[in-house]
């Protein structure tokens, strides 16, 4: 298990590119535990050849391009600046908003590594 997750076989077989090689490294221990827990529950089980592999290739994919996003809307919205003074004036920025799409891209990352996993293994688990 996982001897596939490897950065070639995300390039060359699963044809994916959005993850760098350094990076790629970083977020597999995470997702391989996350998916080992699934199987040893039983609510994942292998469908086709390689199908834990791809999926966990793919989560990491997904990890990734979530940090991504959630690192430019910081960068985009001022970085975590909540006010400042500009030449005697007070000026302060609502993150309301940029906190609640933090939230809800972390909920819909998770759902989008339950959907991979199904896409290339069974699910057994309650509805989801």
């Amino acid at each position: 298990m996982f001897e596939n997750v490897t950065y070639s076989f995300y390039t060359e077989v699963l044809g994916r590119s959005a993850v760098p090689e350094d990076q790629f490294n970083l977020l597999a221990v995470e997702n391989e535990l996350f998916i080992k827990t699934l199987i040893n529950d039983g609510i994942v089980k292998e469908r086709e050849e390689n199908g834990i592999d791809s999926a966990v290739c793919r989560m990491i994919e997904i990890d990734y391009l979530t940090e991504q996003a959630i690192s430019g809307a910081a960068n985009e919205n001022g970085g975590s600046v909540a006010s400042e003074s500009i030449n005697g004036y007070s000026y302060s920025y609502d993150k309301t908003a940029q906190q609640e799409a933090v939230k809800l891209n972390a909920k819909s990352a998770v759902q989008q590594k339950i959907n991979v996993i199904k896409l290339y293994n069974d699910w057994f688990a309650g509805v989801c």
